[in-house]
């Protein structure tokens, strides 16, 4: 077993992460390869082909630590692709919810990986394409929004054959059910459990009351067009933005693999619901 090491360099706290992994591993003659990137704040001396770019630690690593924030799991999720490397994220940001591991955690976790005391959770990714020509894959969701205008964007949305309508609207999200939590979420959303086969189409600031979100199954296909005359901005997990000016069109679809999310025995989707984002708490007991 091979650990693959990517982060976030400018995380406060992540040199001694690092430490503390390296030790660990280092201590149970574990391999491992780090990005190159973390090689200025690492604070163990390692022979220098222990540091890679980051998709030469891919292609050499079994099993992949995320070490940062959600954020950082995003991008990390971007380099392994659909190569079916799992990943496990340690949390250096705020919220945490995909990247769930805490750095005192770390120790007890990696025993439980090494020992094959963990679970696996394979994550949906929505697969996004415009006039045909695939651009990217995202694993919470696909943002189709205003670029460099104040107006409105007018869109046309079918799933399948079926005409869904024709909305006024700042934009609309294409989400999966791990993005459920996400921008989805702050934009009126639903919830949904990640082992759900569907995708939620949710939009952004609509200028009707009966645009609402609406939860689709994910084997058919998301048709927008887009009629307004404004550029449109199609961005994926909130990375690397793709701009074009309208008439065109956007197919959305079920990405055809997933991404291995390394969790621990004990965990609890609705758990980390109630604890990250104090789903169904109470707010009365304050008071």
């Amino acid at each position: 077993m091979i650990f693959g090491i990517l982060g976030n360099r400018n995380k406060i706290g992540i040199s001694d992460v690092i430490k503390d992994i390296l030790t660990f591993l280092k201590s149970n003659r574990i391999g491992f390869h780090i990005d190159e990137k973390l090689k200025e704040i690492t604070k163990i001396n390692l022979p220098a082909g222990t540091f890679l770019n980051g998709k030469k630690v891919l292609e050499k690593s079994d099993i992949i630590i995320s070490i940062g924030g959600d954020g950082t799991y995003l991008n990390s999720a971007g380099t392994i692709g659909n190569s079916g490397k799992p990943v496990i994220g340690i949390n250096l940001g705020t919220l945490g919810f995909m990247a769930d591991i805490m750095p005192h955690q770390i120790k007890t976790v990696l025993k439980e990986i090494i020992t094959n005391k963990y679970m696996v959770a394979n994550l949906c990714l929505v697969k996004c394409s415009v006039e045909g020509v695939h651009l990217f894959d995202a694993v919470n969701e696909i943002v189709i929004d205003k670029c460099d205008s104040i107006k409105m964007l007018e869109l046309e949305i079918f799933y399948n054959d079926d005409f869904v309508g024709k909305f006024y609207t700042d934009g609309v999200l294409i989400s999966t059910p791990t993005g459920s939590t996400g921008y989805s979420l702050s934009s009126g959303g639903p919830i949904v459990a990640p082992i759900s086969k569907v995708f939620i189409i949710t939009p952004i600031s609509p200028h009707s009351l009966s645009f609402r979100p609406v939860i689709i199954p994910d084997d058919g296909k998301i048709i927008i067009r887009t009629v307004s005359k404004e550029n449109v901005r199609i961005t994926p997990d909130g990375h690397k933005s793709f701009v074009k000016k309208p008439p065109f069109e956007i197919t959305i679809e079920k990405a055809d693999y997933s991404l291995k999310a390394i969790k621990r025995l004990n965990w609890s989707y609705f758990s980390t619901l109630n604890k990250k984002l104090l789903w169904g708490e109470d707010v009365r007991k304050s008071r």
